[in-house]
């Protein structure tokens, strides 16, 4: 199914999944999609492998984790997603020094809510999927009295494209 690209989410500096200045990280650009999706695209390096060529397994879960948890931001960009649970099923190895897309959803909506999210190639094979639960909270009470706008930066790097492609 083909999805409109809405807009971009802001990034963090030193996040590891999204940081723009973690040298360790993956530096995951965020969009929202049409549906309320969010959709991530990056690409693991040898720094995140386990077995030589493969991504390693609780990157793949911070992946889905925070894309699905940024669903909730689409409509509420005050609220943060905290992980109660989080259920990975790896269904064929994570390549590294590939482009990647991880996909997010909620299907709740409450204090407590549920999410689903997958991982897939450029072919648009599933390589990873999650069912995850969390707990909405500000961003007050999760940082406290920190500065947390100055960490906290809209993507500037340019979009590519307008549409994109995905299983569902």
């Amino acid at each position: 199914m083909e999805y409109k690209v809405l807009r971009k989410q802001y990034l963090a500096k030193m996040c590891f999944v999204c940081g723009v200045d973690n040298d360790s990280g993956l530096k995951t650009k965020y969009y929202v999609l049409e549906n309320k999706r969010v959709l991530g695209i990056f690409q693991g390096q040898d720094i995140h492998q386990s077995y030589p060529t493969r991504m390693h397994g609780g990157i793949i879960a911070a992946l889905l984790d925070e894309a699905i948890g940024r669903a909730l931001q689409i409509d509420e960009p005050e609220a943060w997603a905290v992980t109660i649970e989080l259920n990975v099923k790896y269904h064929k190895p994570v390549p590294l020094n590939q482009t990647l897309y991880v996909v997010g959803w909620l299907h709740s909506n409450g204090k407590i809510f549920d999410g689903e999210g997958y991982i897939m190639d450029e072919d648009h094979v599933i390589l990873a999927s999650s069912k995850s639960k969390y707990m909405r909270q500000s961003v007050q009470k999760i940082v406290g009295n920190m500065d947390f706008e100055k960490d906290w930066q809209p993507d500037s790097a340019s979009t590519d494209f307008e549409r994109i492609d995905l299983p569902k």
